[in-house]
């Protein structure tokens, strides 16, 4: 049985870190050459404010330009002063609830009473509705001239209200990461 155990224990261990949940997509001016750009800056000083008292907080903000700005230092890309940056970085961040549901099943059951008196059929129908909160991150490069939009990458995951810092930071780096490997296209 501890063998057993053992083996559980291990799957889940190789297989749950890599079901990480980060879902993401990109969109971009098809008629930019973005190989091109090296040095950005943030468009904005402060992040403006969403109206939703989860996310309008100066931790989510720096937890979010920290990743960004690592990500991009890490892949050579070099921060500038807003007039000499090849392109603005820009983000938004919202929650919305979310609805999932299983599969509609149907199960049917027989029953038989004592010496075959009694018997009973029961028919049952159903499906599982849960609801839960999904991130949704989005990251722009904007021309630094004109602040049109040249790239966008957009990542949801699952988020839970009542999360430690450490768990929040975690998923916000991987998440900024994920976005970022998509660029340029």
């Amino acid at each position: 049985m501890l063998f057993g155990r053992r083996n559980v224990i291990l799957f889940l261990l190789i297989v749950l870190p890599g079901c990480t949940g980060v879902r993401v997509s990109q969109d971009y001016n098809d008629g930019q050459n973005l190989a091109a750009l090296k040095t950005y800056a943030w468009h904005y000083d402060q992040q403006e404010k969403s109206g939703d008292i989860r996310i309008d907080t100066p931790l989510i903000d720096q937890r979010v330009r920290s990743a960004i700005d690592k990500t991009l230092t890490a892949r050579g890309y070099r921060k500038a002063s807003r007039s000499e940056a090849d392109f603005h970085i820009a983000y938004q961040y919202a929650i919305r609830n979310q609805l999932e549901s299983d599969q509609p099943r149907t199960s049917i059951g027989f029953g038989f009473g004592s010496y075959g008196r009694h018997s009973s059929i029961g028919i049952s129908t159903g499906t599982n509705v849960n609801s839960y909160d999904e991130g949704l991150l989005v990251i722009d490069i904007l021309d630094s001239r004109d602040g049109e939009t040249l790239w966008r990458g957009k990542g949801t995951r699952r988020v839970f209200l009542h999360s430690d810092p450490a768990r929040v930071t975690r998923q916000i780096n991987e998440t900024v990461h994920k976005i970022l490997d998509q660029f340029p296209p």
